[in-house]
């Protein structure tokens, strides 16, 4: 398959497990696998989002520098791209140092909020991909300071306020929408890093993933958008329940889903989970076993499901190998409806021995309509192995995508199995959640 070209899979059944046995539920199926122009190996990129009013799909590309667009009625034109030059791409010191980071959409979607290392922030046309000119003598990037990236951001439309992690510098940043000026800045004690954000649109904060606290531990704190930035309370979450806080996304009912990293005691070491929770009491609601370690996790207001790419092995340490699934809940029942295996990673080699790098992991999800984007990566590392039966097929009877090309990876929309269109099936407006590495 050449670079850029298309891959339409036809599939013999259905592509997704059904969980329950209840026959009504959602039926997804691949329908398109999407290989990303530009890399020879495209396998380090951030976060991934869907903007249902432009109807296209968003992917912080690191490998080269761009940020990559999908058009879901124009999938023959392929990926496009919307390169930056001044983008950090891979840097050899690791994610906190690399960029595009988090991207999301602002300003009734004209705009996309890019973040980026040494501590910048891009806004970026998000219909062409130019840099915008600031009002007021603003920068382009906007500068929040520190050594490592602005990495995972959320949006206040009411209040018309960005704000952003800078998970090696241990603090956060309030930046105005109108403006483009920098508002505040909050510290953030953590001892690994500051994940993913979200804003509720019931009480009007932000909602900001910390995880392993060292005191009192995982930290879900509430933020006043107001400057000064100020924590209004925290949520502790239970080591037993979820451990290691990473993505989150807003559903219905003021359900708020957090993809969580590391094992849960008792449970067995490697698996990780995902819980509900309700965001104004704490309370959880659901514990979704199996299906952690998700760096993004979305909600789709179209269908009122969950989408959670899990990987509850070590699937981030070489040689370690293992599966990855991509979970879709149910957010009403709060029920595994599906779940997709992505093709394995048993086997992966690193050269030399004890190379530095990810093997290829499934991190960043986003949906919209009847479609779920996935982008899956090649394996990583300083001279990578590829084995080609690791990404290159889809095998229905156990429910498992790979990439078309084990050494430029993919991106690959799924479809919901009796839809006719490739586009936003159901027509609710609302945007998604969404979270990293």
């Amino acid at each position: 398959m050449t670079v850029g070209a298309i891959a339409m899979l036809a599939l013999a059944g259905p592509a997704l497990t059904d969980e329950d046995g209840n026959s009504s539920n959602e039926l997804f199926k691949v329908t398109t696998v999407m290989q990303v122009p530009g890399a020879a190996a495209f396998f380090s990129f951030d976060i991934s989002w869907f903007d249902p009013k432009l109807n296209k799909f968003f992917l912080a590309d690191r490998n080269n520098k761009a940020i990559d667009v999908v058009d879901p009625k124009n999938l023959g034109g392929g990926v496009k791209q919307f390169p930056n030059p001044g983008f950090a791409g891979v840097n050899p010191g690791g994610n906190d140092f690399s960029g595009p980071d988090g991207v999301l959409t602002a300003n009734n979607s004209t705009e996309l909020w890019v973040g980026d290392s040494p501590g910048k922030v891009w806004v970026m046309d998000s219909s062409t991909g130019a840099i915008k000119s600031l009002p007021g003598g603003a920068t382009n990037p906007i500068l929040v300071g520190g050594n490592g990236r602005a990495d995972e951001l959320c949006y206040d439309p009411k209040d018309n306020i960005i704000l952003i992690a800078s998970p090696a510098d241990g603090f956060v940043t309030s930046i105005s929408a109108t403006t483009y000026k920098v508002l505040s800045k909050l510290p953030i004690t953590t001892g690994t890093g500051i994940e993913q954000c979200a804003w509720n649109p019931k009480d009007g904060n932000f909602y900001q993933n910390v995880p392993n606290d060292p005191n009192p531990g995982d930290q879900v704190l509430v933020i006043s958008p107001t400057t000064p930035l100020k924590v209004v309370r925290s949520i502790t979450i239970d080591i037993h329940d979820c451990s290691g806080v990473r993505g989150n996304a807003f559903g219905l009912d003021n359900q708020l889903l957090i993809g969580c990293s590391t094992p849960s005691p008792p449970n067995p070491p490697n698996q990780r989970n995902s819980i509900v929770i309700d965001a104004t009491s704490g309370k959880v609601l659901k514990v979704l076993p199996n299906l952690g370690g998700a760096d993004e996790v979305w909600f789709n207001p179209d269908d009122n499901h969950y989408v959670i790419p899990s990987c509850n092995t070590p699937c981030r340490t070489v040689g370690a190998g293992g599966t990855e699934k991509l979970g879709i809940v149910d957010s009403a029942k709060l029920l595994l409806d599906k779940s997709v295996t992505v093709a394995e990673q048993n086997g992966v080699t690193m050269s030399p021995p004890g190379a530095s790098g990810n093997p290829r992991t499934v991190h960043s999800a986003a949906a919209g309509g009847n479609l779920i984007f996935l982008p899956i990566p090649a394996v990583g590392g300083v001279v990578p192995q590829f084995d080609p039966t690791l990404c290159d097929s889809f095998d229905d009877t156990i429910a498992r995508v790979g990439s078309p090309n084990a050494a430029t990876g993919c991106i690959t929309i799924l479809k919901a199995k009796n839809s006719d269109t490739d586009a936003r099936g159901v027509g609710k407006e609302g945007e998604g959640g969404n979270s990293q590495d």
